[in-house]
């Protein structure tokens, strides 16, 4: 076991996590401005951060030593090819990068659809667990896919892909599944994360109280371009 591990997960016990991306050609994606909005977010009180990019992790890694969890993306996907593959962390070997880059923990696709690699999940979370000290957050979509990152050995599952696979597709302004939650908190042994389309404080407090160890906002505080469109929409 990672002697590490229960104090990350102590650490993250209760809290909020941000998650501080930009996708290639908006203006907040440079490593500086990506470390910026995440000191303005550790400042706010956040216990952990959420990056994309082994550059933006490596940065911000310097700056901080609060939990990191990286993420590698696919990158020029469509949405309708989004719905279909994995294009979080896809391979072993992105996730061994990730964690070269300096994340604490390696979040990946969990859900049922191949992996690039031909690597399964089991055999991919076997080897990130003996080639490094890093635990392995499993963001899935179903109950099924959450009970199987349990089996496969993941410590931490979150509802991440809810809504974003080809089985479960939702509007981009539909909320968070509570009941996909709780059901992962009552059938699970592992720590269970809401992340996923949370826009209000109201839903951070809901999750904790139906015991998600903890809660992951992003767009809602650092995609300031979607945080206007909602309200712009507002207008009409």
């Amino acid at each position: 076991m990672n002697p590490g591990k229960n104090s990350v997960l102590a650490v993250l016990k209760g809290g909020l996590i941000v998650s501080c991306q930009a996708s290639k050609g908006e203006p907040l994606c440079k490593p500086e401005i990506i470390g910026a909005l995440c000191q303005s977010a550790l400042s706010g009180g956040a216990r952990a951060l959420r990056l994309e990019g082994l550059e933006n992790i490596s940065f911000v890694r310097k700056l901080t030593n609060v939990p990191i969890i990286g993420i590698t993306k696919t990158e020029g996907l469509t949405k309708d090819q989004a719905l279909n593959q994995v294009y979080i962390t896809s391979t072993l070997a992105e996730a061994i990068d990730v964690v070269e880059a300096g994340a604490d923990i390696v979040a990946l696709d969990a859900t049922m659809r191949p992996r690039p690699d031909s690597l399964s999940l089991a055999e991919t979370i076997e080897k990130i667990h003996s080639k490094t000290n890093a635990l392995v957050w499993a963001d899935t979509a179903t109950i099924e896919e959450a009970h199987q990152a349990q089996k496969c050995g993941a410590d931490i599952v979150s509802t991440t892909l809810y809504g974003y696979t080809r089985e479960t597709e939702l509007p981009s302004d539909s909320e968070p599944s509570f009941e996909f939650l709780e059901r992962c908190i009552n059938e699970l042994d592992v720590p269970v994360i809401l992340e996923g389309r949370v826009w209000h404080p109201e839903e951070v407090e809901r999750a904790i109280k139906l015991g998600a160890h903890a809660v992951v906002v992003g767009s809602a505080i650092t995609r300031p371009h979607l945080i206007t469109e909602r309200f712009v929409r507002a207008t009409k």
